[in-house]
C-alpha cells in the first residue's frame, strides 16, 4: 500500500538516458509543471518527487488535493495530510479540492469532513469533490460557507445529507453532480438550483428515498440535465414527480421507472436525449386504463416537449409505452430527429415501425441491447407499414443468432427503406465457423466468401427497396 511519507523518502532512479533528455523535462517552469500537477491524482504527484531533487518539495506547492483515503495505511495520516495542506495554503486560493473517503472508518467524519470543506470555501475553492462510499448512514453536508462560495465552478457530493440552508448564493457554479445525497428538507434542492444564476450542467443520480417527491428543476442558464432514479426492486408505489423548465436545455437523460410524470414546462429546442423511463407503469396501470386519461396526457405533453430533438436514444421499455400510448392517441412528429439509437432488450421490434413512422426525416438508426426489463408484454396488432423514405443508415449492434423475429427486423428495414444506403450488422458467435467475417460485403449477385449458412442464404434473399443498398457483415 503506498504512503505519501515514504514516497517522499524514496532516493531518486539513476537514469540511463543521456543528460540532454533529462534536461528537457527539468527544463520545464515550474508554473507549467504546477498546472501538469493539478490534473493528477495527488498521489501520482507526491511520488514525482522521487524524479528529481528539484520536484523532491515542488508539489506542495499544488493548489490542489485529490486524495483517497484507501491509499492510507493509517485513517490519522489521511486526515493530516489534508490539514497540512490547508494549512500550507492559508491565505491562498485552491483550484480543486477533492477527496474520497469511507465515513465508517472516522470518529464524528461528520465535523471532520464539514471543517474541511468549511476551510476549502474560505479559501475560494473553484472545484469541490466530496464523495463518501459508506452507505449505511449519510452525513450532513452542512459547512457554513460553502453555500455561499462565490468562487465555486462545480461541485460534486457522494453519500450525504443536504440540508437546506438559510442562505445560498453560488453565482459562479457551472456544474453541480448529486449522487445518492439525502435531504432534509423536500425544497432544499429547488432552493440550491435556483440560486445558481450561471448553472449549465446538473446530473442527479438519486436514492431510493431520498426525499424529494416532488423535483423541480427550474433554470434559465441550464444545458445538460441528467436524471437517474436507478431501479429498486421493492420501491413502493407512492409517485414521483420532475418538473423540467429550461429553456435553454440542449441534452436531456432519463433513466428512472420510478418517477410517475415528467413535465416539460417551456419547451426547451432539445438537441439531443437519452430517454428510459416507463412513468411508474405497470401490467396493472397501462395507458390504456379508464383512469390513465391524465397520465396519458402527460406523456403526450412530454413527447411534444423532447420532439424537437435532433439525435436520440430510447430504451425498448420507453419504447413500449410509445407504442401503448399511440393506440390512443396520434404520435407528435419528431422532423427534426436525424440520428436515432433503440436499445432492444428483447426482439420486440414490431414497435418500432409505430414511432420511425413519425420520424420524417431520419437519417440513422441504430439498433443496440439492453439489460434493462420490460414494462409488460403488450400485443401489438399488425397492420402494413409506410415506408421510411428518408432512412439511409442501418447499424444493427446485437449479433444475429438467426432468429425469426430478428431477421424478421432486417427484412422489415431492407423491404420499406427505399433510400437505404448501407445496413451494417454482426452473427452471433455461435453461427462463425472458421475465421471471422471481416467487412464482407454482400449484394445479390455475389455468394459470401464464407461457408454459407442459413442466414447468409436468407440475407441474400431478403427483397431490397433500395437497389443500391449494401448489406455490411462485421
Amino acid at each position: 500500500m503506498f504512503t505519501f511519507m515514504d514516497a517522499a523518502r524514496v532516493k531518486p532512479a539513476r537514469s540511463t538516458n543521456p543528460p540532454s533528455e533529462v534536461d528537457r523535462l527539468s527544463s520545464l517552469p515550474d508554473c507549467l509543471i504546477l498546472q501538469i500537477f493539478l490534473n493528477l491524482p495527488t498521489k501520482d504527484v507526491v511520488q514525482t518527487s522521487a524524479l528529481s531533487t528539484r520536484w523532491t518539495t515542488l508539489w506542495k506547492d499544488v493548489h490542489g488535493l485529490d486524495l483517497d483515503a484507501e491509499d492510507f495505511y493509517i485513517r490519522e495520516t489521511f486526515a493530516n495530510f489534508v490539514d497540512n495542506f490547508l494549512e500550507r495554503n492559508h491565505g491562498l486560493s485552491i483550484y480543486r479540492f477533492k477527496l474520497k473517503y469511507d465515513s465508517f472508518y472516522f470518529e464524528e467524519p461528520a465535523g471532520l469532513i464539514n471543517g474541511w470543506v468549511d476551510t476549502a470555501a474560505r479559501l475560494k475553492v473553484e472545484h469541490l469533490d466530496v464523495s463518501d462510499s459508506f452507505s449505511e448512514w449519510d452525513p450532513m453536508m452542512n459547512p457554513t460557507v460553502l453555500y455561499t462560495c462565490s468562487n465555486l465552478v462545480s461541485l460534486r457530493l457522494v453519500g450525504m445529507g443536504i440540508p437546506n440552508p438559510e442562505r445560498v448564493s453560488l453565482p459562479s457554479l457551472k456544474t453541480l453532480v448529486l449522487i445518492l445525497i439525502e435531504f432534509t428538507n423536500e425544497w432544499a434542492l429547488e432552493n440550491l438550483i435556483s440560486k445558481c444564476p450561471v448553472l449549465e450542467n446538473f446530473c442527479f443520480e438519486r436514492s431510493y428515498d431520498d426525499g424529494i417527491p416532488i423535483l423541480r428543476v427550474h433554470s434559465k442558464s441550464l444545458l445538460t440535465f441528467m436524471h437517474d432514479a436507478g431501479y429498486h426492486e421493492d420501491y413502493d408505489e407512492e409517485d414521483r414527480f420532475v418538473e423540467i423548465d429550461a429553456p435553454m436545455l440542449k441534452y436531456l437523460k432519463i433513466s428512472d421507472d420510478r418517477s410517475s410524470s415528467f413535465i416539460i414546462k417551456s419547451p426547451p429546442s432539445v438537441v439531443e436525449a437519452d430517454i428510459d423511463t416507463v412513468f411508474n407503469l405497470t401490467s396493472e396501470r397501462s395507458l390504456g386504463i379508464a383512469n390513465e386519461v391524465q397520465k396519458r396526457a402527460m406523456v403526450r405533453d412530454f413527447l411534444l416537449g423532447i420532439s424537437k430533438v435532433k439525435d436520440m436514444s430510447i430504451s425498448s421499455s420507453a419504447l413500449e409505452v410509445i407504442y401503448d400510448y399511440s393506440r390512443y392517441v396520434q404520435l407528435p412528429v419528431f422532423r427534426n430527429l436525424y440520428t436515432l439509437r433503440v436499445r432492444f432488450d428483447s426482439y420486440m421490434w414490431e414497435m418500432l415501425p409505430v414511432f420511425l413512422e413519425v420520424c420524417s426525416n431520419l437519417k440513422t438508426l441504430v439498433v443496440g441491447t439492453s439489460e434493462n426489463r420490460k414494462m409488460v408484454d403488450l400485443t401489438v396488432i399488425a397492420r402494413p407499414w409506410n415506408l421510411l423514405s428518408s432512412l439511409e443508415y442501418v447499424d444493427i449492434e446485437r449479433p444475429l443468432s438467426g432468429e425469426a423475429l430478428e431477421m424478421t427486423l432486417v427484412g422489415y428495414l431492407l423491404e420499406n427503406s427505399p433510400n437505404l444506403k448501407k445496413l451494417s450488422l454482426s452473427f452471433h458467435d455461435s453461427l462463425k465457423k472458421g475465421e471471422s467475417v471481416h467487412k464482407l460485403t454482400l449484394s445479390l449477385d455475389d455468394a459470401p466468401k464464407k461457408e454459407e449458412s442459413d442466414i447468409f442464404i436468407e440475407l441474400l434473399n431478403f427483397p431490397r427497396l433500395s437497389s443500391s443498398c449494401q448489406i455490411i457483415v462485421r
